[in-house]
This record gives structure tokens, sequence and C-alpha cells, in this order.
């Protein structure tokens, strides 16, 4: 019988502020073993696993991390430490051209994919690989980029060998100004002449490699520790960061955007928490979605595109939302 442990926050914001809970979180996160993978294509990417906390509850489900666009497994530590503390096995991917995964040349800093499905069939390989290590429910939980790769492999395949998915802050549309069609035409056309012309990817105008902006300028959190603390990160681990997307990445998104829509429904429950003040993903597209497929969905009020990374007061508000669709998800307890 499926139960889903509820999650529970282990830190305040201001704690991060402190180097000793830092360095713990820090530790917490070495303990986790990488897997390299290697898709069908030969791209190399990571997957990341621990099973326990020492002297913690014992596990009774398993969760898997997709992270979104830019991100790095690692920046997931503190929601893997909340995790393992409340009773979940724990997986987190490093997606391909991003985190230690291998990366696109002659430029590692440009976010660009030859297909989007590509993204999908590792997340599939990835899966099946969680599913060799726990026979434990396994529920996916998915930011942005990594919500529509989660939703596009659910519709991509039969058998999902997932229990539960939940879609924070998806992008199941991409805002594109006024003109969607003509910004989807262009896209087309701009790849298609990158290809022509140019071995490496071009940057969508406006963006480049990648940038440590201040938490003043940013449309991710409210959170300024939060903030803080991944921009720390990535200035620690160098290899980590990644910049701007290629307009091939951009064009290949956009389709995966309307397959999402107008694709089968997958057959495993769902849920879409959405930030009420996101300006990075396209939030119609999410109530779109869910009023055609029948997915609750929760709005987080004033919250920007991060809602793991949120506030205090939204993080409690999401996990909240989450516990209580996973006790209507779960059929009982079990050990």
């Amino acid at each position: 019988m499926k139960y889903f442990p509820p999650l529970q926050a282990q830190l305040q914001a201001d704690a991060l502020n402190d180097n000793n809970v830092r360095q713990q979180l820090q530790q917490c996160w070495q303990q986790f073993v990488k897997t390299e993978l290697y898709s069908r294509d030969g791209t190399r990417f990571c997957l990341y696993s621990r099973t326990s906390l020492p002297g913690w509850r014992k596990p009774h489900a398993a969760l898997l991390i997709v992270p979104g666009r830019i991100e790095a497994a690692h920046k997931y530590a503190e929601l893997a430490q909340d995790a393992l503390c409340s009773g979940y096995q724990v997986f987190v991917i490093d997606h391909r051209g991003q985190g230690l995964a291998q990366r696109p040349e002659p430029d590692p800093q440009l976010g660009d994919v030859t297909d989007f499905r590509r993204y999908s069939d590792d997340l599939m390989q990835a899966v099946s690989t969680v599913r060799s290590q726990t026979d434990l429910p396994l529920l996916a939980l998915a930011h942005s980029m990594g919500s529509a790769i989660l939703y596009r492999y659910l519709q991509m395949t039969a058998l999902p060998l997932l229990d539960a998915a939940i879609f924070c802050a998806p992008m199941f549309g991409i805002p594109t100004g006024p003109l969607p069609r003509l910004s989807r035409f262009v896209a087309m056309l701009m790849q298609q002449l990158n290809q022509r012309f140019s071995r490496a990817g071009w940057y969508v105008p406006g963006q480049g490699p990648y940038q440590n902006l201040p938490f003043a300028d940013n449309a991710l959190t409210l959170s300024e520790e939060r903030y803080q603390w991944f921009r720390d990160l990535y200035q620690q681990y160098p290899a980590y960061q990644l910049g701007g997307v290629s307009w091939r990445w951009l064009h290949h998104a956009l389709e995966a955007c309307t397959q999402i829509q107008q694709g089968v429904v997958p057959a495993v429950p769902m849920l879409i928490l959405q930030a009420g003040a996101d300006t990075v993903v396209d939030n119609q597209a999410q109530n779109k979605l869910a009023a055609r497929c029948a997915i609750e969905l929760h709005q987080i009020a004033d919250a920007r595109h991060e809602l793991l990374a949120g506030t205090d007061a939204q993080r409690q508000q999401v996990f909240s939302l989450i516990n209580l669709w996973l006790q209507r998800v779960a059929t009982g307890p079990g050990e």
C-alpha cells in the first residue's frame, strides 16, 4: 500500500547565514553517491542518491527531484535534507548540459539541446535506475523545465514506474510576448540558420554566459538568504555555472510545450503548484493544462518562480499543499 511521509522543513532561511549550518548542509550533500549514466546518444549525465540518514526514521518512500534549467543537483541540498529527515530515500538528476553532466562544445556555458525529447529519454533511464535500487513508492518532484521533462516522459511511456508527480512552477508554456506564433516561427528560423552557418550555438538575444546577479535584480525568489546560498554555491563550484539558451533550445522547448498542451494525459496522480508572481514561465499555460486534464492546481500568491527556494512562509505553504495532496494520493500506511 502506498504511503508518502509528510515533508517537513528542517531549516529557517536565516540559518543559512551561519557557516556551521552551511557546512552541515554541505556534509549532507557530500554523502550522496554520484552515478554516471549514458544516454542512447552517448551523452553523459548524472544521478545522485542517498537512501537514509543515520539515526533518523526508516524511509517509507523515495523522492526523485527533477531540477529546472541552469540548475545543478547540488542546489537541492536543502530540499534533499528535508526529504531525508522526513522519511524519504532521495535521488536527484543532473540533466545533460547542466551541473556536472556532459556540456555542449565548444561553449559549455550555452543552454542547448538537439531535441527536447533527449531530456525525457535521459529521465526514463534515470527512473529505471532508481527503480533498480528501491521498491518503495516513488514520488517525482520537478521544477520549471524539469516539469516539462517529467510531463513529456509521462506522456511518452505506458509504464512510468512512478506513483505520483508534482510540478512546481512548471514550464508548460514560455512567455513569448503578444505574438506567440511569430515567436515560434522566428525561433525555428533562427535555429535553422544557426545549424547551417555555425557549429557553435547562437544565444537568444539578451542572453549570454552565466551572470552572478545581485538579489535586487533577481526574478527567482523573495528569500535573500536562499538566493545568496545558491549564488555562493555557484561561485564555489564554477563547473555548475550555466548561461542563457540557444535558439535551438528555445525552438525545441516551445515544441515540447505544444506537445504537453495537446498530447495524451498521463495516468498518474499529478499536482501543479503555481508561483503567483512568476515571470519566468507562463502561468496561463499551467491553468489551461490543469483545466483540460483535470489536474489539481494551487497557487502560492506573490511567490516568485523558485517555490522550493522561497521564503520560509512560502515553503511552508508549498509543503502543506504537497502533504495534504499526498494524503489523498496514498492508499494507506505501510512498512
